[in-house]
């Protein structure tokens, strides 16, 4: 029992003893013999007890603002930018490698998710006023003027509210949609855990995708062109899904080319389906809330001809 406890022993004595004492560092990178952290002797690059890089850095305004911050943030020196590069060029491959256990260079897929549309969103935010006044603009205002019809308000209102919340169908559709990819997925045999993973790669790497597409929309803050742009999104989210599972079904040999190529459309047709499903759920619960607030918009009973006799 002595034996066993005498290495704890002496790592906490040792750790006690840096913190009592920080050591003195020379300018620029250190390079010391023991773990600054813990005091563990250093063999390698980094402290086989507790991880930490073995060369350090005094800290300086430059090498805060360039490497800290943004490394703090988004790994920007090895993970995200890598990532969505791999994720651009062999989405599919790259997933693979992820999920067999390549995971130092990648950046983590929930994080790339949250970030991405974070992002997306925040500059999908600044063009809102001009999108808000350009819906106003299109509405009929002077006095007299033919009233708008309940399906022109109800997409607006639809409008109005991807514009705000772009990417918040998406996020609570992942479950589901992940759920049809691994129903096909299975038999190459991937999990659901792994498949909604890979759909975190997959949807954060097409937020950036679709508001490239959306931007030019965007800047012109043009209500009929916005939501052109919103029905193009629907060919790369259709091209780039069926890509990926077309990749991530490599891993069943057993399957012929069609019958990859079939699986993997059939994928991106039913995920796509889900996306349109919701939206026509979101445009009847809408078309509800129009006509319980705007009764004039209700479409006018003709009346009954008296019959002839």
């Amino acid at each position: 029992m002595e034996l066993t406890s005498a290495p704890v022993t002496a790592t906490w004595v040792a750790v006690a003893a840096t913190e009592a004492a920080p050591p003195t560092l020379p300018a620029g990178h250190a390079h010391p013999t023991n773990c600054l952290d813990c005091g563990t002797a250093l063999t390698d690059r980094f402290c086989a007890h507790c991880g930490q890089a073995a060369a350090t850095h005094r800290i300086t305004l430059k090498h805060l603002l360039f490497h800290d911050l943004p490394h703090s943030i988004w790994h920007v020196d090895k993970g995200l930018v890598y990532t969505f590069y791999q994720l651009l060029t062999r989405p599919g491959l790259t997933i693979r490698g992820y999920l067999a256990g390549q995971r130092t260079r990648q950046f983590r897929p929930v994080s790339y998710l949250l970030l991405l549309v974070g992002l997306s969103a925040l500059v999908m935010s600044a063009f809102q006023t001009d999108l808000q006044h350009a819906m106003m603009a299109a509405q009929p205002t002077a006095a007299g003027a033919h009233p708008q019809e309940l399906m022109s308000v109800v997409m607006d209102r639809y409008l109005s509210i991807t514009v705000k919340h772009p990417y918040l169908m998406q996020l609570v559709l992942m479950p589901l949609n992940s759920l049809v990819a691994w129903w096909l997925l299975r038999r190459a045999g991937y999990n659901y855990a792994e498949v909604l993973l890979a759909n975190c790669f997959v949807g954060g790497t097409l937020t950036v995708i679709n508001l490239a597409v959306m931007l030019p929309a965007l800047l012109a803050g043009n209500r009929a062109l916005l939501g052109l742009a919103s029905q193009l999104v629907l060919i790369p989210t259709l091209v780039y899904t069926f890509w990926v599972n077309a990749q991530l079904l490599l891993a069943a040999p057993a399957f012929t080319a069609a019958r990859r190529y079939g699986r993997a459309l059939g994928i991106s047709l039913l995920q796509l389906g889900v996306l349109l499903a919701a939206a026509v759920v979101c445009i009847a619960v809408l078309t509800v809330q129009v006509l319980h607030e705007r009764p004039d918009l209700r479409p006018a009973k003709t009346p009954r001809t008296a019959a002839t006799h």
